[in-house]
C-alpha cells in the first residue's frame, strides 16, 4: 500500500475539465499542488486545457460506460492512484418529465447521475482501501426538494444525484471503519459559464471556490451534506 503520508501530490480527477466549472477547478487544484487529470469528451480540447495548466488529461465520457473503464485502467496503468473526485461534468435539459424525448431524458440521467455513481463506484473503493479520498458531486439547488425541482429532466437528475451521494456517504461509513473518506455535494450557484449564461448571478470563480473547499475538507470533515459557498443547504 502505498504512503500517504509521504509529501507526494495528491491526485485528484476532474470531469469535464475543458471549460467552465471544470476547467477553473482544474487550474485551482493544479495552483494547490495537486496531480490534477483533466477530462473531457473532446480530446482536443482536453489536450489543449492539459497543456495549458501542466497537468494530465484523460479522454472521458461520463455518459459512456466504456469509456469510464477505459479511463479507470489507464490511470491505473499509469500508477495514478485517484485521492479526489469531482464529478463536475453535466448537461441541462430543462424540459419536463412528460414532454422531454426518451433519448434526451437517457443522455440527461446518463451524464448527471449514472455518470457520478460509475466513477464513484470506479475509485471510491480504492479511496477506503487507502484511507484517504475526497468526493464533491457538482450539484444543483434545483435538484433540493426544499429549493427547487424547478427545471424539469435536469432537476430530477440532480435529486437523484443528491440522493446517491448520500447513499455513497453511508456506504463508505458502514465500510470504511474510520476511513478518511468524504463524500459530499456542492451547489455552485447559478454561475455565468456556457451552461447558465452570461446573465447568472454567480461568477464562475465565486462558484468554484465552493467546489474546491469541499475537496480541501480536513479529516473528520462532513459527508454525506449538500453545501453552498461552504454552507450547508437543505437536500
Amino acid at each position: 500500500m502505498p504512503d500517504r503520508t509521504a509529501p507526494v501530490p495528491r491526485a485528484a480527477l476532474v470531469t469535464g475539465a475543458t471549460r467552465g466549472i471544470g476547467r477553473l477547478t482544474a487550474e485551482r487544484l493544479v495552483g494547490l499542488g495537486y496531480d490534477v487529470v483533466a477530462s473531457g469528451r473532446d480530446p482536443d480540447a482536453v489536450a489543449a486545457v492539459a497543456d495549458e495548466l501542466g497537468c494530465r488529461g484523460l479522454e472521458l465520457d461520463v455518459a459512456d460506460p466504456a469509456s469510464i473503464a477505459r479511463a479507470a485502467r489507464r490511470l491505473a496503468d499509469e500508477g495514478v492512484v485517484v485521492d479526489a473526485l469531482v464529478n463536475n461534468a453535466g448537461v441541462c435539459l430543462e424540459d419536463g418529465p412528460l414532454s422531454i424525448a426518451e433519448g434526451d431524458l437517457g443522455t440527461q440521467m446518463a451524464t448527471n447521475t449514472f455518470g457520478p455513481w460509475l466513477l464513484m463506484r470506479a475509485f471510491v473503493p480504492g479511496m477506503v482501501e487507502r484511507g484517504f479520498g475526497r468526493v464533491v458531486n457538482v450539484s444543483s439547488g434545483s435538484g433540493s426538494f426544499a429549493e427547487g425541482l424547478d427545471l424539469g429532466a435536469y432537476s430530477v437528475s440532480k435529486a437523484a444525484l443528491n440522493a446517491l451521494t448520500v447513499a455513497v456517504a453511508r456506504e463508505v461509513r458502514a465500510l470504511g471503519l474510520g476511513a478518511d473518506v468524504l463524500v459530499n455535494a456542492v451547489c455552485p450557484g447559478w454561475a455565468q459559464t456556457d451552461m447558465g449564461g452570461p446573465s447568472a448571478p454567480v461568477p464562475v470563480e465565486q462558484a468554484v471556490d465552493g467546489v474546491v473547499w469541499a475537496v480541501q475538507l480536513p479529516s473528520g470533515g462532513p459527508s454525506g451534506r449538500f453545501f453552498r459557498d461552504g454552507t450547508e443547504i437543505p437536500w
